[in-house]
């Protein structure tokens, strides 16, 4: 690959990857954290994941990576932070990989920002290509004072929206609601919808 070439691939910080989980949308999903989030949202699950990061990565060596370790029960690709929306550009070059290289996979994302604001003439860059891709969207910044028990949503204010294909299971989830993943350098990745008990526990666990 060129120069050129490679200056023009969108980059991505990327907080963490699991190759499997049940909790973060319908089915058995391969889930990517981006690193950055501007939203602010009070209590959020993912405090580590709000500032920007200094390591990134070419979107097409994340989607290297990503389908390299995709095992063929794997149903779909789920989008979290951190923001997906605030790296749009690279998320959709990412996606445009998966849909080739897995055409019947579905791929789904979290944001904080609603749709109406990222189809609005000042949506962050890169936002319409993004949603080209979706199939599933939940949208809507964390409302702490809004408890859910609906699947896939952190509070009610949030809403699910089918943009693509509907998956066979949309209608609840299956397997839980909260994962601990080890990863391979020691780090607990908390993933899911956690209740504030077992959040703090696992907290405690991971000093």
């Amino acid at each position: 690959m060129s120069s050129e070439t490679e200056k023009s691939v969108p980059r991505l910080r990327i907080a963490g990857r699991v190759g499997r989980s049940r909790v973060n949308g319908p089915g058995v999903r391969a889930v990517i954290w981006v690193q950055g989030c501007t939203l602010g949202c009070a209590a959020c699950f993912n405090p580590g994941t709000h500032a920007p990061g200094e390591t990134d990565a070419s979107a097409d060596a994340v989607a290297d990576a990503l389908l390299a370790d995709w095992p063929q029960s794997v149903d779909g690709l789920t989008l979290s932070g951190g923001e997906p929306f605030q790296q749009a550009a690279g998320l959709a070059a990412l996606c445009a990989r998966v849909r080739a290289a897995r055409p019947g996979a579905s791929i789904m994302a979290f944001s904080g920002y609603t749709l109406e604001e990222l189809r609005a003439s000042d949506a962050p860059p890169g936002a319409a290509a993004l949603l080209a891709h979706l199939d599933l969207l939940v949208d809507g910044r964390f409302d702490v004072r809004a408890p859910t028990e609906r699947p896939w949503r952190a509070s009610a204010n949030q809403r699910l929206w089918v943009l693509g294909r509907r998956p066979a299971d949309t209608a609840a989830a299956e397997g839980g609601t909260a994962e601990v993943h080890v990863e391979a350098d020691g780090r607990v990745l908390l993933s899911g919808f956690p209740d504030p008990a077992l959040r703090r526990a696992i907290r405690e666990l991971a000093r």
